[in-house]
């Protein structure tokens, strides 16, 4: 066998290999059910389709989770059925995540601001409430600046324009080599990999590790491991689904309520100071033994004060604030 032939043929098993092996390692997480209970149903974005789950009956009310890696609306479902009995629950997975479209786009945290103007307008179709989670809420913020007559109320549980660590060159470097089609997805699938998933949960998203269970890691692996999965999640990474939020924050003239988790990781408590400092009139508050997801571990916490916020007068929650 001569030398070119011999080289030719290494290159393509160098390929192969991890080619093969990425195509078992999606295989095994196997295909995602619905998230939530009610009924689902989907947008007809201008990017790709967007799932939603909806529930009950009274004000829209509509649920922005944070892009994480394997994020979804399923982040929502210790709060989405009771919020139900009051209100008509909208929760979307942001297209990228879930059972969402997973196009082999750009994606960036105006992306998603854009989409959740237009599902306000295309799919509830008149003024509404919202509560976002991390970027998820900045996501509403902007949303809410840019159209004040879409958003009557604003629950925003840690809220942040930014969770990305990495310099702007770094984070571009990181882009281009996770979206590379062979070698990326094997850079992605060892950064979603079960125990990397378990140790982000553990250690920087709950304050209680024991709540972490196998299925809910089982779970984050099946989505982050959805066919086109890492196109939004290799931007999540890399910081491109950051979208800056405190000078929209300033300019809102709504009620707003802050449910901040006295122990959240990529959200200390003293960022509440600086959007209470541009935002006096916003109520603000801490649950104790929380860290990124009161929603999902102070459960009983976060129903009371959002129920009690989203349904009181309007003059008595801007005088509670």
């Amino acid at each position: 066998m001569n030398r070119a032939l011999r080289n030719l043929l290494l290159a393509g098993t160098a390929v192969a290999v991890p080619a093969v092996a990425n195509a078992m390692i999606a295989a095994r997480a196997g295909r995602m059910p619905a998230s939530l209970s009610g009924d689902i149903a989907y947008y007809d974005w201008t990017y790709g389709r967007v799932a939603f789950y909806r529930a009950g009956m009274g004000d829209p009310l509509l649920l922005v989770h944070h892009p994480a890696i394997g994020g979804s609306a399923w982040e929502w479902r210790g709060v989405y059925l009771e919020l139900a009995n009051r209100f008509t629950v909208y929760a979307m997975d942001l297209l990228g995540f879930g059972l969402s479209a997973k196009p082999n786009i750009r994606y960036t945290g105006a992306l998603y601001a854009d989409l959740v103007h237009d599902f306000l307008q295309d799919v509830i179709g008149g003024p509404a409430f919202a509560a976002g989670s991390g970027l998820g809420a900045s996501y509403v913020v902007n949303t809410a600046a840019r159209r004040p007559d879409a958003l009557a109320r604003l629950v925003l549980v840690n809220p942040t324009g930014c969770t990305s660590r990495l310099p702007e060159a770094a984070g571009a470097v990181g882009r281009a080599l996770l979206r590379t089609p062979v070698f990326g997805e094997s850079a992605y699938y060892a950064l979603v990999s079960r125990a990397a998933i378990a140790r982000e949960l553990t250690q920087h998203t709950y304050y209680d590790p024991l709540l972490v269970s196998p299925g809910m890691v089982r779970t984050r692996y099946q989505l982050a491991h959805q066919p086109g999965a890492r196109f939004a999640a290799s931007a999540y990474l890399t910081g491109r689904l950051d979208l800056p939020m405190r000078m929209a924050f300033s300019l809102l003239d709504k009620p707003i309520l802050l449910l901040w988790g006295r122990d959240a990781y990529y959200t200390p408590v003293t960022d509440a100071a600086d959007l209470r400092y541009r935002q006096p009139g916003a109520r603000l508050e801490i649950l104790d033994e929380c860290g990124m997801l009161p929603h999902d571990e102070c459960v009983g916490d976060v129903l009371r004060l959002t129920v009690d916020f989203l349904t009181r007068p309007e003059e008595d929650v801007r005088r509670a604030a």
